[in-house]
């Protein structure tokens, strides 16, 4: 039922990102919006695995996003094997995302306001328009990384970290499989194929 719930909501999350970009104004994390929908659209138009966790790594932040959804057994992490967990949640990510994408016929994808500046990153607010009219706000978590940005995460409905956040679903689902698994984080990494 939980990964059924995850693999909804990321499938979701990506799938607004590859559907028509909106025209972003002039500023660095809108803009950046625009440009990993053009991105995303060519993955998926590829319907390959790999193509669109490639993007994903591209776009996503990634580093924050996977020692985030280890929760308390982030610290069971090797440094040793971060790279290989890293890849595994872009391919987790990826596989979801493809496997959901049917369930969801977007019209429209805008970008419709400039960003605004939080503490540590900006938010910038998308709209999404269903080929059934009906439409729905996104917030993303933008933050600058290496003279760019990335995603740190997608709200649907205004609430962040939550049921509805992608990152939160995934948080979830992590440490309730190490925890089913005797906390063994190793039973993740084999699962991500890290």
């Amino acid at each position: 039922m939980r990964s059924s719930r995850l693999a909804t909501t990321i499938g979701f999350c990506l799938l607004v990102l590859v559907a028509f970009p909106g025209i972003a104004r002039a500023d660095g994390p809108a803009a950046f919006m625009k440009q990993a929908g053009l991105q995303l659209i060519a993955a998926a138009r590829s319907r390959s695995h790999e193509t669109l966790a490639d993007i994903i790594r591209l776009y996503s932040d990634l580093p924050d996003i996977g020692l985030y959804s280890l929760g308390n057994y982030r610290k069971h992490l090797p440094s040793s094997r971060r790279s290989s967990y890293y890849d595994g949640v872009a391919r987790f990510m990826a596989r979801y995302f493809i496997g959901q994408a049917k369930q969801y016929h977007v019209a429209k994808f805008q970008v419709v306001t400039q960003s605004r500046k939080l503490e540590w990153g900006f938010e910038v607010e998308s709209l999404v328009t269903m080929t059934s009219g009906t439409t729905h706000t996104l917030r993303w978590h933008v933050v600058p990384r290496k003279g760019g940005y990335k995603v740190r995460d997608v709200s649907i409905v205004g609430v962040w970290i939550t049921p509805i956040s992608m990152v939160g679903q995934q948080k979830d689902l992590f440490e309730g499989y190490i925890r089913n698994n005797g906390g063994k984080i190793k039973a993740l990494l084999s699962a991500l194929g890290g």
